[in-house]
């Protein structure tokens, strides 16, 4: 139940909301576990016991703690506490999730934890790479060679977190009193498909569940096993980019219809839920106004263009790299999920560079997509056309902010400006950081491709993810993977949202009485 006004006040009140959180996602780890049990006891599978005893005791232990959690009285959530609560869970949730895997899978707690945040941000840059771990030269094995209890969770992981923590559990575990829109706004979300919030985050769920479906026939048809095409599916969808291979969709290269499925997938996932929702209800006139569709279409085909001219022109590029190829890539930066079929370190820097800015930009706002998203770019591009035609119009003319049947309000304006700015700022910072630490190991143009890609919550890499990266540029990828996923500014109000309350709290607390005399 929600307490009346005055009790439970403070950041403690939000120790409930947090409860339902960890309820929900520690049901990956616990639903992991269960199928490796199915597999030891009626498939007879070798090597699965340890991950899915691991996970059954680990997963049943966080359920517990977050229904329990979740049944204490809560305060009501306001913007504020919502965003503080959504900033909690985004770095709470990874921590918690990499220990049971760095138990089952015997690695040290960075990797696991670098693991566990590229899975639950849908980022999909890995540390799975088959050689020894920076952090104690323990080895740290290939996707190919964990239990299949562990590449399911990596899975289920990114499915969920696709959707979004808060969404998902909005979806799956509303009740009353959660706040609901205080935390969908929270979480980035502005757009909704109905009018309440609880059953818009149903209908997305109902949409990628659907989407999924439609994926992993398509993975299928082109010739994958079906454990690949639903994993691929998944993953891909949530524009994530886990796969089940370590050389991910790299490993079909001789089958250029899985590559085509890859790109029809990673572009629905990166689309606008409102337009899935009215295409798959048939109700084709509302796509007239679907403008940041528009637009993403445009950039993917002029950078599709700059990319090939670019193939086509380099010798080198052009003899390791098919035009598929060449254009899947742009597709898996743009939509941020980050398959990969290619080594994308031995490719120009020009294209590298083309690849860095979509995966900055990323895909349609109201979806599964990281980075700035498209509809920004839009919004700053239409004011820029305002203001650069302006002189030219007579005194005193006021032009009409509009985008499609959006009016474009002032603060509106400010607020996607600032957001893209700090972005694109935080990028510059972490890229300088991770090249000024190991000038000898990475290239500025690698290392700022690197971590758009975690900022972008990518996943495609120029080989600096792996067991064997520095502990410092695993903490910069860390880092640059979680203040994506909130866009920066999530963290920044969050921060400051905490230390209002934290410094009110002081100034309420009564001071001890003086000495007598």
């Amino acid at each position: 139940m929600v307490t009346p006004r005055g009790e439970a006040r403070g950041l403690l009140g939000l120790l409930p909301y947090l409860g339902f959180m960890i309820a929900t996602t520690s049901t990956s780890i616990v639903a992991s576990g269960m199928y490796g049990a199915y597999l030891y006891f009626f498939k007879g599978a070798v090597g699965e016991e340890y991950a899915t005893f691991v996970y059954l005791v680990i997963g049943a232990i966080y359920l517990g703690i977050g229904v329990a959690l979740a049944s204490l009285p809560r305060a009501p959530l306001r913007p504020g506490s919502a965003i503080a609560l959504t900033a909690a869970t985004w770095v709470s949730i990874p921590v918690l999730a990499a220990i049971p895997f760095m138990v089952a899978a015997r690695i040290p707690f960075i990797d696991a934890l670098f693991e566990s945040v590229s899975g639950w941000t849908t980022t999909g840059l890995t540390i799975l790479s088959g050689t020894p771990s920076s952090s104690g030269g323990v080895y740290v094995p290939r996707v190919e060679q964990l239990p299949r209890t562990l590449q399911v969770w990596r899975t289920l992981m990114q499915w969920e977190g696709g959707l979004g923590i808060v969404v998902f559990t909005i979806a799956v575990l509303a009740a009353p009193g959660i706040s609901a829109a205080a935390l969908y706004l929270a979480e980035g979300r502005v757009e909704k498909i109905e009018a309440s919030v609880a059953a818009t985050a149903w209908k997305m769920f109902v949409i990628y569940a659907t989407l999924t479906g439609i994926s992993a026939s398509l993975f299928y048809a082109a010739g994958m096993n079906l454990y690949d095409a639903i994993s691929h599916a998944m993953t891909g969808i949530a524009t994530a980019g886990f796969s089940t291979h370590t050389q991910s969709l790299g490993y079909y290269l001789h089958n250029k219809w899985v590559l085509i499925a890859g790109i029809i997938t990673v572009y629905m996932g990166s689309m606008n839920f409102k337009d899935h929702y009215n295409i798959l209800t048939f109700r084709f006139k509302a796509l007239k106004n679907a403008v940041e569709t528009q637009a993403q279409l445009l950039i993917l085909a002029l950078s599709s263009l700059a990319a090939l001219y670019i193939w086509e022109h380099d010798p080198g590029f052009h003899r390791t790299f098919s035009a598929l190829q060449v254009v899947f890539h742009v597709f898996s930066s743009a939509s941020t999920a980050g398959f990969q079929a290619g080594d994308l370190n031995a490719t120009p820097d020009a294209y590298k560079a083309i690849l860095t800015f979509l995966a900055l930009l990323g895909g349609s706002a109201f979806s599964t997509a990281g980075g700035i998203k498209v509809l920004r770019l839009v919004v700053l591009s239409k004011v820029g056309w305002v203001e650069a035609t302006s002189s030219m119009r007579p005194r005193g003319y006021r032009p009409r902010m509009r985008l499609g049947e959006k009016r474009l309000t002032d603060s509106y304006i400010r607020s996607v400006a600032a957001t893209a700015m700090i972005f694109v700022m935080t990028h510059f910072i972490l890229s300088v950081a991770l090249a000024a630490l190991y000038p000898s190991k990475y290239s500025f143009i690698n290392a700022a491709f690197e971590v758009a890609s975690a900022m972008g919550n990518v996943g495609l890499s120029v080989g600096i993810s792996s067991a064997s990266a520095p502990l410092g540029a695993k903490i910069d990828l860390i880092l640059a993977m979680l203040l994506g996923r909130l866009e920066v500014v999530g963290y920044i109000a969050a921060i400051y949202y905490t230390a209002q309350r934290t410094a009110a709290a002081l100034r309420r607390r009564p001071r001890p009485p003086g000495p007598s005399f």
